[in-house]
């Protein structure tokens, strides 16, 4: 395994991976949030409990990216969090359709697309916490 500063390049371009994927998210959800740009408008019939927990984790993600530079313990149990979260935006847009709340389709894509890149994410950290000495 190639290593540099000290972090195997899995583990590198892992950190960076979830770096821009907090930072994407961040910006687009806060931008929804707060309408900047006009993105509120923009995004259509958009679900609030989505919105919302994709912003909560991606402050997570952010934390996460510096643990996992830095090779805290803590790493696994963030993105588990966060991980958490989108679980319940789920649960919380599977009620609001059910309820008969307007949504956009592609929502569904991204609430899977989403579950899975945090899953794989929690398992790097998991893997590269525990087979890599602390910083």
């Amino acid at each position: 395994m190639k290593q540099q500063n000290g972090l195997p390049r899995g583990s590198q371009v892992t950190a960076g991976v979830l770096g821009l994927f907090g930072l994407m998210t961040l910006v687009a959800s806060a931008s929804i949030i707060f309408n900047i740009g006009g993105m509120g408008e923009e995004a259509g019939h958009y679900v609030p409990v989505v919105v919302w927990m994709n912003f909560f984790a991606s402050i997570l993600y952010l934390i996460a990216t510096y643990g996992f530079i830095f090779r805290k313990a803590w790493t696994p149990t963030i993105l588990a969090i966060a991980l958490i979260l989108i679980v319940i935006a789920a649960i919380g847009f599977y009620f609001h359709v059910r309820s008969g709340g307007e949504y956009e389709p592609r929502t569904i894509g991204a609430l899977v697309f989403r579950i899975f890149v945090t899953a794989m994410l929690y398992a790097a950290a998991r893997y590269y916490v525990r087979t890599l000495p602390p910083k």
